[in-house]
């Protein structure tokens, strides 16, 4: 039943973005880590580099304000000593954000909101051995949400930004344990856009 609700809602996003007033295709890199937590202690592991790579749309609300969303591939995960969790997810950003002119051709801009994602699959490598990461009961969850913060310029159709993505859903899916699995995200994107520009 999730599953068929995260769809429906990438469906309405594809439609949303088609007709934004401007849209676009953004790519970049994730700096993706996890955070730990079970009885009281948190830790953190090392980071990994992946890529984000999708569609993006921008929708005028106000003089200055806007709404914007996106529909993502996201690879996110984590490495500890020597054993790697990457994590391939559909994500959904929406953002409120506001734009001030810096020129007639730049903006500077901030922007933060919610994000929903869905992992499509999942694999841990541990060595030379690489098993793929079970979903459901005594797994993981696929689904996963957070906020959102950034910040970026534009420069006419190009838009450089830094994205930081904090997880609040808890990603491991077993009721017997207090342990906590969240995502966390540091990205740096680059998109082109179309279309009118108000």
């Amino acid at each position: 039943m999730k599953t068929k609700l995260f769809y429906a809602i990438v469906l309405l996003m594809v439609t949303q973005i088609a007709s934004g007033q401007t849209f676009g295709i953004k790519g970049g890199v994730n700096i993706a880590n996890m955070t730990i937590s079970a009885s009281g202690m948190s830790v953190s592991p090392s980071s990994i580099t992946g890529i984000h790579l999708g569609l993006v749309a921008d929708f005028k609300l106000q003089e200055s304000l806007y709404f914007n969303a996106g529909l993502l591939y996201s690879l996110k995960g984590a490495s500890a000593s020597g054993d790697k969790e990457i994590l391939n997810y559909l994500v959904i950003p929406l953002n409120v954000a506001c734009k001030f002119p810096m020129s007639s051709k730049s903006k500077f801009f901030i922007e933060a909101g919610p994000y929903l994602g869905y992992a499509l699959s999942g694999k841990d490598k541990s060595g030379d051995e690489t098993t793929d990461i079970t979903f459901g009961s005594g797994g993981m969850k696929r689904l996963d949400y957070g906020l959102g913060f950034g910040a970026g310029m534009e420069f006419g159709s190009i838009v450089a930004s830094l994205n930081y993505e904090l997880g609040l859903a808890n990603l491991i899916d077993d009721s017997t344990t207090d342990t906590k699995l969240k995502n966390k995200v540091f990205q740096i994107s680059l998109a082109y856009m179309f279309g009118s520009k108000k």
